[in-house]
Order: C-alpha cells, then structure tokens, then sequence
C-alpha cells in the first residue's frame, strides 16, 4: 500500500468516527431538550396552580366568601 492510500483510509476512519460521534451528539441534545421541555411544562402547572391558589386566598376573596357565609344563614 503507498502512503496515499494509508492516508485515504485514516481520513475515512476519521471521518466515520467524527459522524458517528456528532451523531450521537445530536441524540443527546433531541433527550436534553425533550427533558428540559417536560420540566418547563411541570414548572408552568405548579406556577398556575401557585397563582390560582394566592388568588384564591388574597384578602379580598377570602373576606368576601366569609362575608357571604355569614349572610345566607
């Protein structure tokens, strides 16, 4: 084998080994991302449900449902 064909052939390794890896790269990214987009979509729920229940529990609110609890008996 000459020295030219040797070099073809590392080049063609390497560049199998270099696919190989970004492609493995990628999948990793696809997972993060897929993992990240699961708790941003956890993080949101628990802040609504945060929101709803300070709402719900302001003083306004809460004095006024204790205010029509008293009236209609």
């Amino acid at each position: 084998m000459s020295q030219v064909e040797i070099a073809i052939i590392l080049l063609t390794i390497t560049v199998m080994m270099l696919s190989v890896i970004v492609i493995t790269l990628l999948a990793l990214i696809a997972t993060l991302l897929a993992r990240l987009n699961k708790i941003a979509r956890q993080t949101e729920k628990a802040a609504k449900n945060l929101a709803s229940f300070t709402a719900w529990f302001s003083p306004t609110t809460v004095f006024s449902a204790a205010v029509r609890a008293f009236r209609k008996k």
